[in-house]
């Protein structure tokens, strides 16, 4: 199991809350995320990776591997 770490966003992209999570793999870590919490937009972080950003209306966005 892989440790990741989920912030959620208050409507000016800053960090309302963190929750610590594990997941088999980042699908499984994204998927989780969309359950507990659908209506807020988040950030999912693996260490000093960021997985994705996962919005409350659309797809989870990666990063952007050149950033």
């Amino acid at each position: 199991m892989a440790e990741y770490r989920l912030y959620c966003l208050d409507k000016r992209g800053r960090i309302a809350r963190r929750q610590d999570i594990e997941a088999v793999d980042d699908g499984a870590a994204i998927e989780f995320a969309r359950t507990v919490e659908p209506d807020q937009d988040c950030e999912l972080w693996s260490g000093s990776r960021k997985v994705a950003l996962i919005p409350k209306d659309g797809a989870p966005v990666p990063p952007n591997p050149t950033a």
